[in-house]
Parts: structure tokens; sequence; C-alpha cells
């Protein structure tokens, strides 16, 4: 009785503990919750069955009856509904379960009663066993019926599931067959079969088994477990069998000691060639895969293009593991977004991408390692998109930054994702992300060298428009004092010779000739304004090329100054509200370039309205254009408003595209470099989107007007 009750205690103890750690693993899965019931009704069985075997006195071993019975009546209610979990509910099984837990409530209430246990009399080995009454033999007839109906959803729902729940329902099948079977012998006694229950020893697999298959949920392939097994129990029966057979026979302690000495050293040995023998052969379809995976990620690195690079690796997984597809998901900063950048024979597979903030992304963060689709949380398969029939998710981490991840579908043969599977995959991915930051570095030194090029592309030019102005304004000054001198030289004359001045003719000639020299001196001024507006807008520092803090009016300022060359015009109708605010932060070049392009649309925007009117209201019509400025804690916000002609609602989704131009066929004498063109709206917003990470918008109506906002983020204070 002993050896029955220390039995019953370590298994007790086990089924508590394992019980315990499944649940608290992940205590909101419903899955956890159902095993972890059962496997306390099942503690408490063998607990029960223990301390009635070395009960002592009668009351005792009544009391101990009664507890292990209690418990017994729960363990096939838990067991359906864990099953249950784990296949998926029905409407029709949720009424059979409801019926049974009624049933249940019904036997634990009779337990106490002598309808249940009669007495507990001696049988066999025990001192204590219970002498069963009707309700007894219901309830034996309910748990059987229970267990039954159990194993028939079982094979009823395994082909509709999934590999992996299939694989799973595998290890259920197979540790339950051998957990009932070894605790029903508890009933022989009862029944006065006289059997010893020693299948209270078999049914100590029952919860190892189920566990393991609960906690990994990656589970490898069931015949794996079943060789090793196997191969186990031939060795072992072996090498303890054939010393006791030795010993018997022969009478001798001394040779079958040395024999049992001789076995026990090589029975390990045998059992690990057989092992790895057996394994070879089971899974040599699937080393050679991940040889070839391994092969693959150590040549990862040579590639420096990022599209080949994702391509290459959903190409390589898919054709080499073979399965339904691989997707591979990309970290792309600007957006904030896990953006699906290369996929692999899936026609079906949805475009989705997730966000930073995605419940998905933040437990992949805290993962961080390879993990099978059934291991995610309930609360993050909520918000995944069903369609994907996702099988592996394999993350790529540096330190604590999320790079990318893969998205891996079933094997076409149908085998589970194993251990060594994610092993692989782990290495895979860790191969990946340094191929993967080691292409967005070189995509990353390339637009680095591509603005250092633009910025001494335009400081060439602000070097090569100083040069020309010298060499214009020493020929404006030939032409000032040419002028200057023929004024002089005219009014000299007539001085002196006042008489041609009573001639009508000759003093309308030189009247005319003096206009011409004002004139010639008048545009010689107006042309070095020119050239001044011209300079301040092409002189670019160095220091201009980069982020640092500047004055918002002085851009202003340089900006009407073009305007006033480029459309010929001594004053533009500009009103500015900057609010006190001066400094803003950015790229100086490039923002005197953003502010130049909105005051000329603005006012191009106010010609073509004023042209478009009649010629009676042309008189009434008061262009006006509002530069504003404000300041958030966040952000600096920029406006320009006009009340010009206004976009109309078909070219509304246009205005930012390259080569599209909504302006008339107003064409100024001096042109900029890209007004006219289409690209002016294009470039200002690859500048404050992709440049400054700022936004870019506007409200406008037809024949209305139009306000144009940006908005630059501050500098974030270290």
């Amino acid at each position: 009785m002993r050896t029955f009750a220390l039995a019953s205690f370590i298994t007790s103890a086990i089924v508590f503990l394992l019980g315990s750690y499944v649940y608290l693993k992940n205590r909101k899965e419903s899955i956890n919750k159902c095993w972890a019931a059962m496997s306390l009704s099942i503690a408490a069985w063998s607990l029960g069955q223990g301390m009635r075997a070395i009960a002592t006195v009668k009351l005792a071993g009544l009391f101990w009856n009664w507890f292990l019975l209690q418990a017994a009546i729960l363990i096939p209610v838990f067991f359906l509904h864990f099953i249950f979990v784990l296949v998926g509910f029905h409407r029709k099984e949720r009424k059979g379960l409801f019926s049974a837990y009624i049933l249940v409530f019904i036997f634990s209430m009779l337990n106490f009663t002598p309808l249940f246990t009669k007495d507990v009399i001696p049988k066999l080995s025990f001192k204590y066993y219970a002498k069963p009454g009707i309700a007894y033999f219901c309830w034996a007839l309910f748990f059987v019926s229970c267990i039954i109906y159990t194993f028939y959803i079982m094979v009823k729902t395994y082909k509709r599931l999934s590999v992996y729940k299939r694989n799973q329902l595998r290890y259920v099948m197979v540790a339950s067959f051998f957990g009932f079977v070894g605790g029903s012998t508890t009933f022989f006694p009862a029944f006065n079969i006289p059997v010893f229950p020693y299948g209270i020893y078999l049914f100590a697999l029952w919860p190892l088994i189920i566990a393991y298959a609960i906690i990994k949920y990656r589970l490898m392939d069931i015949k794996v477990v079943i060789t090793r097994a196997g191969i186990f129990l031939i060795v072992y029966a072996v090498v303890l069998g054939l010393p006791f057979y030795v010993g018997y026979e022969t009478r001798s302690w001394f040779l079958a000691t040395s024999f049992a000495v001789f076995f026990a050293t090589l029975g390990p040995i045998i059992y690990r060639l057989l092992q790895r023998k057996a394994e070879d052969l089971l899974l040599a379809q699937q080393r050679h895969y991940q040889r070839i995976l391994l092969q693959a990620s150590g040549g990862m690195v040579r590639e420096h293009n990022l599209n080949r690079l994702l391509k290459l690796i959903v190409y390589i997984v898919k054709r080499t593991v073979k399965i339904k597809f691989a997707a591979i998901y990309i970290n792309d900063r600007e957006k904030e977004l896990y953006v699906l950048n290369a996929v692999r024979d899936a026609r079906s597979f949805p475009d989705l991408n997730f966000a930073h903030t995605h419940p998905f992304i933040r437990f992949i963060r805290e993962y961080r390692e390879p993990f099978t689709y059934e291991e995610l949380a309930s609360s993050v398969k909520y918000y995944l998109n069903a369609n994907l029939k996702v099988h592996l998710i394999v993350p790529s981490l540096i330190e604590d930054r999320l790079l990318g991840f893969l998205f891996l579908g079933e094997k076409l043969n149908e085998t589970p994702y194993s251990q060594d599977d994610i092993n692989v995959f782990k290495i895979l991915s860790h191969q990946a992300a340094l191929a993967i930051e080691n292409c967005i570095f070189f995509e990353e030194f390339k637009k680095v060298q591509s603005k250092i090029f633009e910025a001494e592309k335009l400081a060439s030019i602000g070097g090569m428009a100083d040069g020309v102005a010298h060499q214009i304004k020493n020929r404006l000054n030939h032409f000032s004092v040419a002028s200057g001198e023929l004024k002089l030289e005219v009014e000299e004359f007539l001085k002196k010779h006042p008489e041609f001045t009573q001639n009508p003719e000759y003093n309308q000639t030189f009247n005319y000739i003096i206009q011409i020299a004002d004139s010639l001196i008048t545009n010689v001024k107006r042309t070095d304004s020119i050239i001044k507006g011209i300079l301040s807008y092409a002189r670019t520092t160095e220091r201009d090329t980069f982020f640092d803090y500047f004055s918002l009016k002085e851009i202003i300022s340089l900006s009407v100054e073009l305007l006033q060359v480029k459309h010929q015009v001594t004053t533009v109708p500009i009103k500015e509200k900057l609010n006190s605010l001066d400094k803003i932060y950015g790229i100086k070049a490039q923002i005197i370039e953003v502010i130049y392009n909105l005051l000329d649309n603005a006012y191009e925007a106010t010609q073509d309205f004023y042209t478009s009117l009649p010629d009676e209201e042309k008189s009434k019509y008061n262009p006006q254009i509002t530069i504003e400025a404000k300041e958030t804690p966040d952000n600096y916000l920029i406006s320009v408003s006009d009340n010009g002609i206004g976009i109309k609602e078909e070219d509304r989704l246009k205005i930012f595209a390259p080569f599209f131009t909504t302006k008339s066929s107003y064409k100024p004498l001096l042109p900029p470099g890209k007004s006219g063109t289409g690209i002016g709206m294009y470039v200002v917003r690859r500048i404050i989107e992709e440049n400054h990470k700022g936004k870019i918008w506007f409200n406008s109506k037809y024949l209305q007007g139009t306000t144009l906002y940006v908005e630059l983020p501050k500098k974030l204070e270290a």
C-alpha cells in the first residue's frame, strides 16, 4: 500500500505543479483555465487515493473516499470542457456541456449520501475501499459515457483543425488514452473485480504529455515522440530485464549484478545511437531544408538592395521549406507603419499594414522570438485579420528595434513547425535583421550623398551668380554713367544755346533725349535691385543647408523681393500676421523655396481671378494675401491665404502631383526655375514631409480663395 500511496502522492504533486504553471503562464486564456481546473481535480483525486490507502481508521478512510470521489466526479466534465475549448465551441456542444455540469452537480450532492457510497470495506490489499450504491453505478456510467463522447468530439473535429491544433490534439488523445485507461483500473476493486489498480502508475503519463503540449504549443511531430518512447522502452526492457533473467536462471547475484552494471553503462549509449538514427530517418526532409536556410542566412549580408533582399528571403523560405506562402513586413519610420513589402505565392493574402501601436506589434516586441499563431493571446488575435492563415511569425530585431517580421503559412505536407525549425528561423531572423539594417544604412547613405551634392550644387550656383552679377553690374555702371553724361551734355548744350528751345521741333527732340537718359538711369537702378533680389535668393551658405533656427520674417522679405522682380511690380498685397513669432527651426534654403512658392501661387491666383472678372467688376476687386504663423507646444503652423481663383473640385487631388499646374496663360517675364512647370508644389510637399517630417494641406473653394497650411515640427530638446 505504501508504494501505491507514494505513486499517488507523486502524481498529485506533479499534476498540481504543472497545472499551476500552465495557469500562471497565461491566466487570461480559457484553455489554460480549463486545464488548471482539470489538473486541480486530478491532483485532489490522486491525493485522496493515496490518503485512503494509508488510512488506519474507518472515519479517515470514509472521509478520503468522499474527497477523492468528489474530485473524480469533476474530472470528466472538466476534460470535456477542456476539449471543447481546444477544438472550438459550437452551440450544440455548449448545450451538451451545460447538461453535463447539471449532472455533475447532482452527483456531487449525492456523493455524501449512502446512495453513492454505502460503506468503506477491505478489498484486495486495501483496508478501506468504496462499497458502491446505486448512484455510484449511475455516475460510473456517466463517467464512461462522457469520456467516450469527448473522444468522439476529438475524432469528429480532427480534420477541420489547423495542423497545429491537429498535432496538439494527437498529443491529447494519446495522453488521455494512457490516463483514462490507467485511472479506470481504480473501478475494478469497487465492482469486486479482483484486479489491483496498477494503472495508477500509468496515469502519471497523462498530465505530463498534455502539459507539454499546452506549454510548448510549437509541437514536434507525434511520430518522433512515440518513436523515442518506443526505443526507450525496448532498450531499457533489455537493460533491466536481462540481468533479472540471468540472475533468475543462474541464481548468481554476482553475475546478475555484473550484467546490470554492464548494460546500465551501455544502455544510454545504445539509446542515443538508435534515437539519432530514427530521427535522421523521420526528419530527413526537415533537416535538409534547415541546412539550406542556415547557408542562405550567411549570404544575405552581401545584398545591399533592400527590395531585392526581401524578395530573396521570401523566395528562399517559400521554396526551401515548401510552405503555402511567405510574406515579410518592414518598418516604415516615416509613416509609422509596418508595411507589407514582399510576399510569395499568396494570391488572397490581404494587403494589411500594422501601426507601431498595434497590439500585435506590442506582442512581438515583448516576445522577441519566433512563435506560432496559436501562441498569440486571444486579445491579440481579435485584432488580426482572420484571412491571414499564418502559422509561424518570425520577428527580426536589433537590440530593442523591431525592423520587421516574417509571416509563414502552413507546410504543404501539413507537418508542424518543430522546435528545430524555430531555432533555425531564430538564426535566420538575426541574420536578416543585420542584412536589413545594412541595406537601410546604404540607402540612407545614398540619400545623404544626394543631399550633399544638392547643397554643393546650390553653393556653386550661388558662387556663379556672384560672378555673373559682378560682370552685369560693371556694364550697368557703364550704362548709368553714359546715360548721366548724355543727359548732362544735353542740358549744358541747351543752357549755352537757348535759341534752340524756341524751336518746337528742336525742343521736342532734346526733351525726348533727356527722357531716354532718365529712363535708362531708372531701368539701371531697377535692374540693380533685381540682381540684388536674385542674389539674396541664390546665395546659400553651408549653414543654410542644415537644420537650424532662422528668421521667418527675413525669409518672407526675401520671397516678396523676388516676387516683385518676377512679376515686375513695386508692391505685392501681402499682410503678415506673425504673432511675435520670428525664429523657426528647419533648413533655411528649403524653407525659402517653400515660402516663395506659396506666395507666388497665391499672387498668381489673385491675378487669374482678376483676369476672369467682367470689366465692370475689376475695379471693385481688392487682391489680398495673408501669411500667418502660430506656435504650438510641438509645432510651427504657417498658413498662406488668398482671395484668388481657388481650386476646382476635380483638381484637388492633383495639387501635389508632379507636372500638374492650374496656372493660366499669364506669363511672367522672369519665371523662376519651377513656376509654371507643375513641379513647384510637388517639391514643396517633399521638402515639408520627407525632409522636415512635417505636414502640408489646404482648404479651397473655387472662385473664393485658398489657404495652404504648413506644419513644421519643433526641435526636440535633448
